[in-house]
């Protein structure tokens, strides 16, 4: 298997993580190209809590997921992907399938904040909802956007704030067809 060319990457990723089928394109091409800063940012916060898996531990996880699907990487290359009818707004399943392996991603929508600052990202948090994180002053026509951050962040500095949702996977199930 090859590593995807640079444009089929940027294609990948050009949505974002705005769909659940997206979210599994997104995958699937780092995966590929064993970019696992790409491949880990796919994960929801709540699968990363569960099973304590940080971005430096994310190789060890791999690496032992892999180890016990060794054909993995390739099946998900060239398997079709279709999205559960079952799925909804905020919870969805993409299946892959290739021969006789079928792989399940169960997604979620996520919400999240984003501060950066210096050329860096300084904050980056999920939240429960972008609505508890937004107000709206009708009367000035203006929406307001806050997020908690620690007291050394200096808002002159601020370049970019981001609040966001986004599907994030927040499981994966390997079966074999009979």
């Amino acid at each position: 298997m090859t590593a995807p060319e640079p444009e089929e990457v940027w294609e990948a990723w050009r949505d974002g993580l705005q769909s659940p089928l997206a979210t599994f394109e997104a995958f699937r091409t780092a995966l590929r190209g064993n970019l696992l800063e790409a491949e880990y940012r796919c994960f929801g916060a709540d699968w990363k809590a569960r099973n304590g898996v940080s971005q430096v531990g994310y190789r060890e996880f791999r690496d032992a997921l892999l180890d016990e699907e060794p054909l993995l990487r390739w099946v998900l290359s060239r398997a079709e992907a279709r999205l559960d009818p079952a799925s909804g707004p905020s919870e969805a399943v993409v299946w892959a399938t290739w021969s006789d392996l079928r792989v399940g991603f169960r997604m979620r929508r996520e919400a999240y904040m984003e501060v950066r600052s210096d050329g860096r990202r300084v904050v980056s948090e999920p939240l429960d909802t972008i609505s508890q994180q937004l107000s709206l002053d009708p009367q000035q026509g203006l929406l307001f956007g806050w997020v908690p951050v620690t007291a050394d962040l200096d808002p002159t500095e601020v370049e970019a704030l981001t609040l966001a949702s986004e599907w994030r996977i927040d499981d994966i199930v390997v079966t074999r067809l009979p």
